[in-house]
Parts: structure tokens; C-alpha cells; sequence
């Protein structure tokens, strides 16, 4: 009965051509992502600018021969590599083209320049040029320095954490493992900041799949041979709610895994067990790429499999496929446009529309404080929807199960 509710969505030509579009969607935010010139891009100082997986190559070979433990002498030595550089003809030159021959010399340990010109600049703030002010001494407090401007942010006025959120923070900072492991990670970096927006696409996709599974049966003028059968109410019912569950599944799998092999494979997979402060330098979270890559997809399947329950329930209840798949868009894209129009700060961070934007969550350390105690956003998402998607299964079962003949 499972595998003939699923031929049934799959065998519609509205079906196959959204597969089609789903694909096509793949293929354009894997390019954008593999031409993300943030930070896919190599300049050699020649005039010529590489992107996509020529700059990828290139990069790779150039960073990971700083690839390490980043170390008081690795940071050391770093300020006096980009020391030598400035001091060059090239880069004291009043010709751009010179400056990009100096510029391309600095590219191998550009990443480990940003994390010391972060460091050093005040907390929330970025100075790109703060590194070549810098002595090599300096650098050695690099993981010193994270922690000292943190606590003097939270003694002046302009502080946007609580006394309780910022002891919090200072716990985590002071937890984080030092010294980095640094290698080749900018695959990640745009992995990561470009998935939010094919997880949306996908979550969106999904629901139009399951979105006519309980509605067919009345728009096909067969619910009344369906509720009469043997198992009409609870096994074939049953059958509906597993056939959503496992292509929500399935495809999520699927196109999840497609998108990020294609990336990967493109662009290299090292660089996945570098902490994410080394792209999200306040972050609060002390986690590897690879770790918030699985907490991002995660979040993303959570609110996926929220979204498409919902859009089931209203399938159900309405026996409207129409309205069924508004439900997803109204989820997901809706509300995070009104809450842009109508404040509500503290409401917006719960909507499920946030689970498709835990990168968003990761990097700007977004907590809560729950019974007087401080919780990151990330865990306390993820927790509470999935403790609601639990609960919707059952809920569907019943509603269709007492749907009357008319």
C-alpha cells in the first residue's frame, strides 16, 4: 500500500516536471556556490583572476602549506611573511598591478591574516588592514585576545547580551580548543553559507510532492470507495501517512547528498574538522565544518518534515491540494517577510522558517534564556520541532481517518 501512494505522487506529470525543476535548481545553486567569489577566487599577480574549481586547485595548493596546528610561532611567523610582503617594491608601488603581485603572495596565509585582524579588532567589528599593525609578539595572544575583547564589550554600554548571556559567552569562548587546526577550508566556507538557500528550495519542492496525498482521493471522486474499504481508516491511512514521510525522506536524502557531493567533489572535501571560527570568528559555538554541516542539514530535514506535515494536515482537512501546498510558502517564506514589517525579535528566532537558517544561528550566537538559565538557539530548535513533528503523525491519523463520506 506505501509503495502504491508513492507511485501515485510520482506518476503525475505536475510530479515529474517539478523533479525536473528541482534538478535544475540543483545544478544552478551548485554553481553559484562553486563560483562563490567570497571566497572562490585566485589571483596569481599576473593579471589573471582564477574562479570556480581552477581557483579552488589553486588555493588548496597555496593554503595547505600552512595546513597545521596554528600555533604561537605559525601566528608569529605569519606577521612576519605578511611584514616582508608589505615591505616589498611591489606592494610600496603606486601601481595597482604591482599591489596584486603583492597581494597574490599573501593569498597562502590570507585565511590566518582575517583570524588576526579579527582578534585584534574590537568585538563585533572587522578592521582588514588591523594584521599589518601587528607585532609578531602580538600574535602569539591571537586566542588570548578573543576572550579579552569579548569581556571588554560586555563592559561598555553598548553591549546587546544580558549579564547572564555574557557570562554564557565568555564559558564558551574560554572552551573552545586552541591551538586551530588550519588547512584548505574556503570549500566549506561556501558550502555552508550557500545551503541555507537550496534547503529552502528543497523543503519547498517537498511540499508540493505530499501536498495532494490526502486530497486525491476526494478530487478523484474516490473517497468514498476508499473510506468503505476494509482498511480504509486505519491501514490505508496509515499507508498515506509513511508514503509522505518516506518521500520527504527520500528526497531531502537525495538532493541533500547530491548538492553537497557535487561541491565537495568540485571543490575539495579537506578543511572539514577546521573550527568554524576560523569563518565565524564570534561565534559562540565550538564546533568543527563538519559538525555544523550535519547540524545545518539536520535543521533543514526538521523544518522539511514541519513543514510537509503541516501542508498533509491541511491536505486532510480541507481536501484542498492547493491550499495544502500554500502551507509550506507560508511557513517558510511568509512569515519571515512579515516579521521584517511587524517586529517581534524574540518571536521571529522560534518561527520554522529558522531551521533552514541555522548557519545564520551559528554564526551570530543567537541563545535564549529558559527558566533562567541560557541555552544557544541551535539545540533548543531543533529539540522543540522535533518533538513537534512527533506529534503531528498521530494527529494526521486521526483526522483522516474520521473524515466523513458525503
Amino acid at each position: 500500500m506505501i509503495f502504491y501512494e508513492i507511485k501515485k505522487v510520482f506518476s503525475k506529470s505536475m510530479s515529474k516536471i517539478a523533479l525536473l525543476v528541482l534538478g535544475a535548481a540543483l545544478v544552478i545553486v551548485s554553481i553559484l556556490t562553486i563560483n562563490n567569489l567570497e571566497y572562490i577566487e585566485y589571483a596569481d599577480g599576473q593579471k589573471h583572476v582564477f574562479t570556480g574549481i581552477a581557483a579552488a586547485n589553486k588555493l588548496r595548493d597555496a593554503k595547505n602549506q600552512w595546513a597545521g596546528y596554528l600555533t604561537e610561532d605559525v601566528l608569529a611567523k605569519v606577521i612576519e611573511e605578511n611584514n616582508k610582503v608589505n615591505s616589498s617594491k611591489e606592494s610600496q608601488s603606486d601601481d595597482f598591478n604591482e599591489n596584486d603581485k603583492a597581494y597574490a603572495e599573501k593569498q597562502g596565509f590570507s585565511s590566518i591574516l582575517d583570524l588576526i585582524s579579527r582578534a585584534f579588532s574590537e568585538y563585533g567589528d572587522y578592521d582588514y588592514y588591523r594584521a599589518d599593525s601587528i607585532t609578531a609578539q602580538e600574535a602569539k595572544g591571537l586566542y588570548r585576545q578573543r576572550i579579552s575583547s569579548l569581556e571588554a564589550y560586555l563592559e561598555t554600554e553598548e553591549k546587546q547580551f544580558s549579564d547572564a548571556e555574557g557570562d554564557f559567552m565568555k564559558k564558551q569562548y574560554q572552551a573552545l580548543d586552541t591551538p586551530f587546526y588550519y588547512e584548505y577550508e574556503d570549500n566549506w566556507k561556501a558550502l555552508l553559507q550557500n545551503i541555507s538557500t537550496f534547503l529552502l528550495i528543497l523543503a519547498l519542492a517537498i511540499g508540493f510532492f505530499v501536498s495532494g496525498i490526502f486530497s486525491d482521493e476526494f478530487q478523484l471522486k474516490a473517497d468514498s470507495i476508499f473510506f468503505s474499504s476494509r482498511l480504509g481508516r486505519n491501514r490505508a491511512v496509515l499507508a498515506k501517512i509513511a508514503a509522505g514521510f518516506l518521500i520527504a525522506t527520500g528526497l531531502y536524502a537525495l538532493f541533500t547528498f547530491l548538492y553537497t557531493f557535487i561541491v565537495l567533489l568540485l571543490l575539495g572535501a579537506g578543511g572539514s574538522g577546521c573550527p568554524i571560527q576560523i569563518d565565524m570568528w564570534d561565534s559562540c559555538y565550538n564546533l568543527t565544518y563538519l559538525q555544523a554541516y550535519f547540524l545545518i542539514v539536520a535543521g533543514g530535514y526538521i523544518g522539511t518534515l514541519f513543514s510537509s506535515m503541516l501542508a498533509m494536515i491541511v491536505s486532510a482537512k480541507t481536501h484542498s491540494t492547493v491550499i495544502a501546498i500554500i502551507v509550506p510558502f507560508a511557513l517558510l517564506c511568509l512569515f519571515p517577510f512579515l516579521s521584517r514589517i511587524i517586529t517581534l525579535p524574540g518571536l521571529c528566532s522560534l518561527f520554522p522558517d529558522q531551521l533552514l537558517e541555522l548557519y545564520i544561528h551559528l554564526k551570530h550566537s543567537v541563545t535564549f534564556s529558559i527558566g533562567g538559565t541560557i541555552r544557544t538557539s541551535v539545540p533548543v530548535l531543533l529539540s522543540a520541532y522535533l518533538l513537534l513533528c512527533a506529534a503531528l503523525p498521530p494527529a494526521l491519523y486521526c483526522i483522516y481517518r474520521r473524515t466523513e463520506i458525503k
